[in-house]
């Protein structure tokens, strides 16, 4: 059995008829088509998209984040022209 991982799904023929209208109806949440009673793709409206890039890209500067924090190096007071010659 496959896990279907959104609350919202359609299937691929009723997809096919309007998929602007879907996507409208599904007011920016993600859904699945499916084909065969399983998932064949998801849709996801730009603004989810955007949101989750974001949140994955929290992820993976977290731990990069919480080690110059954690550094012992000094922090030190630059100028814009500093920041732009190097």
């Amino acid at each position: 059995m496959d896990e279907i991982f959104t609350k919202l799904t359609i299937t691929i023929s009723e997809f096919k008829k309007n998929p602007n209208e879907v996507v409208k109806k599904a007011k920016h949440k993600p859904f699945a088509v499916l084909t065969n009673n399983k998932a064949s793709f998801y849709v996801l409206s730009p603004e989810y998209y955007d949101a989750l890039l974001e949140k994955i890209w929290e992820l993976e500067i977290t731990p990069e984040i919480k080690r110059r924090l954690a550094s012992k190096e000094k922090s030190r007071i630059v100028t814009l022209e500093e920041l732009r010659n190097m």
